[in-house]
């Protein structure tokens, strides 16, 4: 199980949220923390908490991964894949090295870190 926390660049790193991947089930989870304005979330994050989303499960959160990644249809998608040194499309292996970033908001990931091994 591998976890990541989310950050708003636009609010000096603030953690806006958690997302986990599970790498033998291949499945992702998501969590939206709860004491931030929903108006001070990213939009992607902003949709879901209005519609009373904080805990998603696989596949909102494969869907919000999706929304954040290049397409497996891209016209150019080999060239793509062999940049970030995939051998197939794996929607896990772009969005790690890609950090979650997109042009529509200033949300990114980055892994987390225990706590008691800095």
């Amino acid at each position: 199980m591998r976890s990541f926390v989310l950050r708003d660049k636009k609010h000096n790193g603030v953690k806006v949220g958690t997302l986990t991947y599970d790498t033998e089930d291949k499945t992702f989870g998501m969590t939206v923390e709860r004491g931030i304005p929903v108006e001070d979330l990213p939009l992607s994050l902003e949709i879901l908490v209005h519609r009373g989303e904080y805990e998603i499960g696989h596949e909102g959160s494969l869907r919000w991964v999706r929304s954040r990644i290049t397409p497996p249809n891209r016209q150019n998608i080999q060239e793509i894949l062999r940049t970030l040194n995939l051998s197939e499309y794996d929607e896990f292996g772009i969005l790690e090295y890609t950090k979650a970033v997109s042009y529509n908001d200033d949300l990114y990931m980055e892994e987390a870190r225990d706590e008691l091994h800095p």
